[in-house]
């Protein structure tokens, strides 16, 4: 059978989309589904996308989250309905709207049901995957499958674990991937990064140092194979464990993704962080003492937050010399406890699904107006973006931040421009 798998674009341009990193689900679903003998192809249309006046398949699966919701109900309508499946993130979460544009919805993980469903044996609408308890026996996934990714990649994703034990009142990944951790061996991920045509990798785990005593093995194993120059996404408390921070630091972790999510301690309380503003500040002098960059991500917008969080967060980024920073602003993403309270209390006032990437504001907040939140972090994000100290960093050598902060720059100027109407804020302003 041919296959082709989607990954919707998003409707804004954000850094990402100025990197090829592709969605790791359809690229694994895709490989299992080239190993069984089908002609498979992977559109990531923020790489390239397809001329669909002239895409033909047996099966057209859809992956989704839910800012490329909307997106990705308009491509399943272009073809017959009975060749449509959808799955991914919001699909699992909302199955029931998900099905509207589909012969089937898959929810959770779908590698232990994938060529059932596409074969015709799984026939039920919504089909339950179950989480993957042995990632060792996951194919590698094969980037070849997607139209448009580069032969030698500036980077690539690699993933070592599912799954989290925490329960971040604004996260949907324990509704995904479950609340308990699941590991590839050490020896399992070496050999997929030795295969790779890259010297950059990018760990897209939602905690790379979940299991520290694990983590050292991998990284043991790293140096020994030389495979430096890579990032991760880490909680803060890996910064207390001196012993794995150095092993970071001479395995070649060159940048982290730390979700310090609030400088406001009440709001850091009602997320369910379980951290507090010593131990950012902490970790971020822990990293950078060890020449590893940050890149921060905060979330406003929450209860406690007012206008004067927004600075207070810029200040903190600046004192703190944080490297680059994600202000994203709080989204009540369905299957979430911030989604089941707004929406109790009636203050969601758009489910245009579009609006739901972290840059728009979709619900009423409680200590200032929908407008003063989407007005403050635009003007934050633009200061800390600003030409002016692109160049600075750019006349202080600091090349990497000096390109990211100008990429930053040229991406909120363009969302401006898109956005400068503020329409969608027209009926709560």
């Amino acid at each position: 059978m041919k296959i082709v798998l989607i990954e919707p674009r998003g409707s804004e341009a954000n850094v990402y989309s100025k990197i090829s990193m592709p969605l790791l689900g359809p690229v694994y679903l895709g490989t299992i589904l080239k190993n069984r003998g089908h002609e498979v192809e992977i559109y990531n249309e923020n790489i390239q996308a397809p001329d669909y006046a002239r895409l033909n398949a047996d099966v057209i699966g859809i992956s989704i989250l839910t800012s490329t919701a909307k997106r990705g109900y308009e491509i399943a309508k272009k073809f017959p309905k009975e060749k449509v499946v959808i799955g991914g993130v919001h699909a699992s979460l909302l199955p029931a709207e998900a099905i509207e544009f589909a012969r089937q919805v898959v929810v959770g993980e779908a590698e232990d049901v994938i060529i059932d469903v596409v074969e015709g044996r799984r026939l039920e609408p919504i089909v339950y995957g179950k989480p993957v308890e042995d990632l060792d026996a996951l194919p590698h996934p094969d980037f070849s499958l997607i139209k448009g990714f580069p032969t030698a990649p500036t980077v690539v994703p690699v993933s070592t674990s599912r799954g989290c034990p925490f329960d971040c009142s604004f996260c949907s990944v324990t509704k995904m991937f479950g609340r308990e951790y699941r590991f590839r061996s050490a020896q399992d991920i070496i050999v997929e990064m030795r295969s790779r045509n890259t010297k950059q990798f990018f760990f897209c785990d939602d905690n790379f140092t979940a299991h520290p005593k694990r983590t050292r093995i991998l990284l043991g194993q790293m140096i020994k194979n030389k495979l430096s120059n890579w990032a991760c996404q880490v909680r803060c408390d890996v910064a207390k464990d001196r012993e794995l921070l150095d092993m970071m630091a001479r395995a070649g972790c060159k940048v982290v993704c730390v979700g310090f999510e609030s400088v406001n301690p009440m709001t850091l309380a009602a997320y369910r962080k379980k951290q507090t503003i010593e131990e950012i500040v902490g970790a971020i002098r822990s990293f950078h003492k060890r020449k590893i960059k940050i890149h921060g991500m905060f979330v406003l917008g929450g209860e406690d937050d007012n206008k004067n969080t927004v600075w207070e967060t810029l200040r903190f980024a600046i004192k703190e010399r944080i490297d680059t920073i994600q202000m994203m602003i709080l989204t009540p993403l369905p299957g979430t406890k911030v989604y089941e309270t707004l929406e109790a209390q009636k203050r969601i006032f758009t489910k245009d699904w579009n609006l739901y990437d972290g840059q728009h504001v979709v619900f009423n907040p409680n200590l200032l107006s929908a407008k003063e939140l989407q007005q403050s972090v635009t003007r934050a994000y633009t200061k800390f973006y600003s030409l002016y100290r692109s160049l600075s960093l750019l006349l202080g050598f600091h090349y990497r931040n000096a390109m990211f902060r100008f990429m930053g720059y040229v991406i909120i100027k363009q969302w401006i421009r898109r956005n400068q109407s503020m329409r969608w804020l027209a009926q709560v302003a």
